[in-house]
């Protein structure tokens, strides 16, 4: 195990134990709350570098701690939310994607860092600009900037939307319905419909797995668009980009069918409500570690340098979305 390893299990480690200590005070938010303010209060301190792999563990950790929430979910709760609302979330994220590219040329934001905002806004956060990234070769800055904006949305998100949404008199299911449709990373997702309750939580996390899924058909059209073929060479075949193709086939999200595998045990019955119990709390600790690393691995400095107009661009979208959204769940 390399030193790079273990110094990166190590602040993981840390971070999460001290989450889930302040967690446990009377004033303070849940543990995962905690861990993502956490993490991005030490972001500046922190000099993880390039080849940290502190990001790679909380992404492992995040889809880990997705799939034993599988064993909290039955099949009956998926399909209680109706066609109409997983529908509707389908319809929210591709406008959410086509709205922030418009707007960016019309803002002169660049084409690349406008569909990676796009992406990340409307299907899963900074895991989607990642991938995004990958399929049309933005820049490193571009791609940095994205994951910041989008990560620092949804944590704005994560603490306002629960407030704002009994304010405005979403009952607890309605108002995890929102928070899966309008929360940007399934982290983020799981930190604000834990704060109101389970009832929100096991509405949130099928809303937003389906705007995950949209990721593979979203990532084919862009693999496919001249943003993808602005920087291959032409006469490139398949067999002279092997690892562009392997990339693409490791897009997939193959958690969210590790997901809908444990929901279908689940509904059977046959976990003993021991084992569930163990499943859920080792779910609460991947969870914590996962939102100190998102956290932790924000890159601040860059959204200073690109400036603030791609970032306002991409807020107003998410604005105007959260408002269109709840007053569509309030009729």
């Amino acid at each position: 195990m390399s030193i790079r390893l273990v110094r990166a299990l190590g602040l993981i480690a840390a971070g999460t134990i001290a989450a889930t200590l302040i967690g446990e005070l009377d004033w303070a938010p849940s543990a995962i709350a905690v861990a993502l303010l956490l993490g991005l209060a030490l972001s500046p301190f922190v000099h993880l570098g390039e080849a940290s792999p502190v990001a790679s563990i909380g992404k492992f950790a995040l889809r880990s701690g997705v799939v034993l929430l599988g064993f909290r979910i039955t099949l009956e709760d998926i399909a209680g939310l109706g066609a109409l609302t997983l529908a509707l979330a389908v319809v929210v994220s591709v406008a959410v994607l086509m709205a922030t590219i418009w707007i960016g040329r019309r803002f002169r934001v660049g084409q690349r860092l406008a569909t990676l905002l796009g992406v990340g806004s409307a299907i899963c956060g900074a895991s989607a600009v990642a991938a995004a990234g990958t399929t049309i070769e933005a820049s490193d800055e571009d791609t940095a900037y994205a994951i910041a904006t989008v990560t620092l949305i949804g944590t704005f998100a994560t603490f306002t939307l629960p407030a704002i949404g009994a304010w405005i008199g979403l009952d607890d299911r309605d108002l995890g319905i929102w928070i899966g449709m309008m929360v940007h990373d399934v982290g983020q997702v799981v930190a604000a419909s834990t704060t109101v309750g389970d009832t929100a939580l096991t509405a949130a996390i099928p809303v937003k797995l389906t705007r995950v899924l949209l990721l593979v058909p979203v990532l084919a059209i862009l693999a496919s668009s001249s943003l993808a073929k602005a920087t291959s060479a032409p006469s490139a075949d398949l067999d002279a980009q092997p690892g562009r193709v392997k990339r693409f086939i490791g897009l997939v999200p193959g958690f969210v069918a590790l997901f809908l595998l444990a929901s279908i045990i689940s509904s059977t019955g046959v976990i003993p409500d021991r084992l569930a119990d163990f499943a859920s709390d080792v779910e609460g600790v991947l969870f914590t570690a996962a939102l100190f690393a998102i956290g932790v691995a924000v890159h601040l400095p860059t959204l200073r340098r690109i400036g603030a107009r791609p970032a306002a661009m991409s807020a107003s979208v998410w604005i105007v979305a959260c408002a269109a959204t709840a007053a569509a769940l309030r009729a």
